[in-house]
């Protein structure tokens, strides 16, 4: 059984992906080795959410004040860090980068990958950390990850293309410690059909209540 701790793990979606053992749209999806061995959020209403749907229990918690050293012992680190300083639409205020507060959080992930060095590690982002900062926050940031000590995959996927009704364009970063692990490593080839948004609305929304 692999441990996670999820930094900035919000209303828990890549919690539950880690986990497995849910029905989406029809599907089963197995059981993983996974267990959450810490989760924490900042904002409290998406932790209430979260632990509505987990059996653990995440802790509303700023990540800044979250001591390295004190967090339990784990495999891989999962992180969503904050994309609104990252995000193409986000210009109210200006899209800021690394040069806003919330673009340096992720520096908190490097921070538990320095001091824990956990086997694996995720972080997630929008498509606009790419060309954050005349495109220099992600190299930046990639960086900072391999002198944490990992070797990095890095991949833009879009949830369309596999299985989820929603075009949604993320940056996936995955990070490894060892040679072979990130050798073994592939992202996940993409489905050859796409999902209708159609069938993922509940029946009752398709009829008019006069």
């Amino acid at each position: 059984m692999f441990r996670v701790v999820s930094l900035f793990c919000g209303c828990g979606g890549m919690d539950k992906g880690i986990l497995g053992d849910f029905h989406y749209l029809g599907n089963h999806y197995a059981k993983l080795p996974f267990e959450i061995a810490y989760a924490a959020d900042y904002d409290p209403y998406a932790v209430k959410i979260y632990n509505a749907n987990f059996s653990h229990q995440a802790e509303i918690k700023d990540v800044r004040d979250i001591v390295a050293g004190e967090l339990p012992e784990h495999d891989i680190l999962l992180g969503g860090f904050p994309c609104q300083s990252f995000s193409i639409v986000a210009q109210n205020p200006p899209r800021l980068g690394y040069k806003d507060e919330k673009g340096t959080l992720f520096f908190e992930m490097v921070k538990v990958l320095k001091e824990k060095k956990p086997r694996f590690f995720i972080a997630e982002n929008v498509k606009g950390l790419l060309s954050a900062n005349q495109k220099q926050a992600f190299p930046m940031i990639i960086r900072e990850f391999e002198q944490a000590g990992y070797h990095i995959h890095f991949k833009l996927l879009n949830a369309s293309e596999f299985g989820v009704p929603q075009k949604r364009e993320r940056v996936f970063i995955v990070g490894f410690r060892d040679d072979e692990d990130f050798f073994k490593f592939q992202f996940p080839e993409t489905l050859p059909e796409k999902i209708p948004l159609k069938y993922a609305l509940d029946e009752q929304a398709n009829h008019d209540e006069k």
